[in-house]
């Protein structure tokens, strides 16, 4: 379903040894890649290894793809992965997110960067995946993602089974919200498809995900305000120093000051 969201086919020259670097626009905002994060954001597919070797690739216009040489440093290399994919004329992969990993954390590795190093050795290319699972490197005949049921409801699923990082800021939180709206609107319209009304099975599981994606966002939300609100009636919202921070600073006011200062402090609480 998202082939048309691809650019037309472009054809790019291999030379012995290079890599291929993929990184997201500076314009594009996470959100955006909200839309984009259920289908592969690039196809490639190798082509003419035996005289002109070289790469057929469509990607997504929110992407930038260069091919540098290989002496250029590569990104995370302590975390890259270390499968090679070899790849003969014809063949290819795609670029696909992990499925439950948090689209805040697919988007931030994106944008940062990601590096494939390309290798050919004969009829064949190898290509090396310079960074972590966050995102994979599928090949074409083992692309399964869309017969393993509706989309709608893997989607749904893979948000369910992610971890809650309570953790992040505001903008994060605001973001995972985001997706599970997204994500119960397609459930919503999945469900009132006139082909799965007849099938009861489907309705009540479509059901029972869209609940717990619900109090899923219930949980998200309580934790954005907090971190948007005022966390305590009795301080000032752009108040943002803790109690210990307070009591330390106290503490070293008491050491900084002379006795009789600090007995005079001491008994003018008596007296209130």
């Amino acid at each position: 379903m998202f082939e048309p969201l691809l650019t037309q086919p472009q054809f790019i020259e291999l030379t012995q040894r290079c890599q291929l670097h993929l990184r997201l626009r500076e314009s594009v905002s996470d959100f955006s890649l909200l839309q984009t994060m259920g289908g592969h954001l690039l196809e490639c597919v190798v082509t003419q290894t035996s005289s002109d070797n070289g790469l057929i690739l469509r990607l997504h216009p929110y992407l930038i793809c260069e091919l540098a040489p290989i002496e250029v440093p590569t990104i995370d290399a302590k975390s890259s992965q270390t499968e090679v994919l070899h790849r003969s004329h014809g063949q290819g992969w795609r670029l696909f997110s992990a499925l439950g990993i948090s689209p805040v954390m697919c988007a931030e590795r994106l944008r940062k960067g990601l590096v494939i190093d390309l290798e050919v050795q004969g009829s064949t290319v190898s290509f090396t995946a310079k960074f972590d699972q966050k995102w994979l490197l599928v090949t074409l005949e083992r692309d399964l993602r869309l017969f393993g049921g509706p989309l709608e409801l893997r989607r749904a699923k893979a948000v369910l089974a992610r971890a809650e990082d309570l953790s992040q800021n505001a903008e994060a939180l605001l973001l995972e919200i985001g997706e599970i709206e997204l994500v119960r609107q397609e459930l919503a319209h999945f469900a009132n498809h006139g082909d799965v009304k007849q099938h009861g099975l489907i309705l009540s599981e479509v059901t029972k995900v869209d609940e717990q994606l619900l109090r899923k966002k219930q949980l998200l939300s309580h934790h954005y305000y907090q971190r948007v609100q005022r966390p305590n009636w009795q301080h000032a919202a752009n108040q943002h120093e803790e109690l210990e921070a307070l009591q330390r600073k106290l503490e070293s006011y008491q050491l900084l000051a002379p006795p009789e200062l600090n007995l005079m402090v001491e008994q003018m609480f008596l007296d209130d």
